[in-house]
């Protein structure tokens, strides 16, 4: 009976009870507690030096174009230094040059005959009346379906391109006009208005929107010819993608000099009985 009664009262070996006792269920939570605090820790500090280093980055990047903006400011400004200097000294020469012409009568004929040349050319400096047709961008999301505006192959944002202002152009050329320049560039016959990503290029000068067309001629004239022409219509098809146009007449404007015009050859006329037919050309 006594092994019976011990059976009962003992039925769990008591090797089995010491190894409970050994175990701590509180303590295993413990040590489960502080793995996880440990591993999300460590992602918060992977997460913040990776959004540390994105900063660091951004503002990289930030001063580094602010660094290239200001350097293009700065040589922008450089450039229209020099080429008003240019200017001071073309208009200098011109002058001497006309003195040293007057004093004869053949050298007068030919600054007679030079003059009107030298305006056709782009070479100095001219003023008269003359019609603007100034061109702006659309606003912000003012531009129509992409789909629907074949100028600018599905990606039109209501941006002037470059064949806008090529045509625009022409337009006030076969209006009738003498001299024509965009945003103060002067365009001769040697001129190009092309493209460089957004940017808007006359002979090779960046301009920024809005343009200002200039012609200088019969004010009058030129804005009826032009309205009339295909000019008109161009500008109203502009404004059906949002670009906005408006057109003026001025009593005086006056047009610089391009700097793109250089003397490349000279020839020497003949001066005598004994003189050549054929003058060489020589590079100036």
């Amino acid at each position: 009976m006594s092994l019976l009664t011990n059976l009962m009262d003992h039925s769990l070996d008591e090797g089995y009870a010491e190894a409970a006792r050994r175990r701590d269920p509180s303590g295993s939570r413990r040590t489960g507690g502080w793995v996880l605090l440990a591993g999300l820790l460590a992602v918060g500090l992977l997460l913040s030096t990776a959004a540390a280093q994105a900063r660091n980055r951004a503002s990289s990047v930030k001063q580094a174009s602010s660094a290239l903006a200001a350097e293009i400011t700065n040589r922008t400004e450089s450039n229209d230094r020099i080429d008003a200097r240019l200017e001071r000294e073309r208009a200098t020469v011109a002058t001497q040059r006309q003195d040293v012409l007057r004093l004869t009568e053949e050298g007068s004929a030919l600054a007679a005959s030079l003059t009107p040349l030298e305006a056709a050319t782009g070479v100095t400096p001219v003023r008269g009346p003359a019609l603007v047709v100034h061109l702006k961008d659309a606003p912000a999301g003012d531009a129509t379906d992409p789909d629907a505006d074949p100028r600018t192959a599905g990606t039109s944002d209501g941006r002037i391109t470059d064949r806008d202002l090529q045509t625009i152009v022409n337009e006030v050329w076969a209006a009738g006009a003498e001299a024509i320049s965009v945003n103060g560039q002067r365009l001769t016959s040697l001129s190009a208005i092309r493209s460089a990503g957004d940017a808007i290029l006359v002979d090779f000068r960046p301009l920024s929107p809005p343009y200002d067309v200039v012609g200088i001629g019969d004010k009058d004239a030129l804005r009826t010819r032009f309205l009339e022409g295909f000019g008109g219509s161009y500008l109203q098809a502009l404004r059906a993608y949002g670009i906005d146009y408006s057109l003026a007449t001025r009593d005086s404007a006056r047009l610089d000099a391009s700097s793109g015009v250089a003397l490349r050859y000279a020839q020497v006329p003949p001066t005598g009985p004994t003189a050549s037919s054929n003058p060489t050309e020589s590079p100036s």
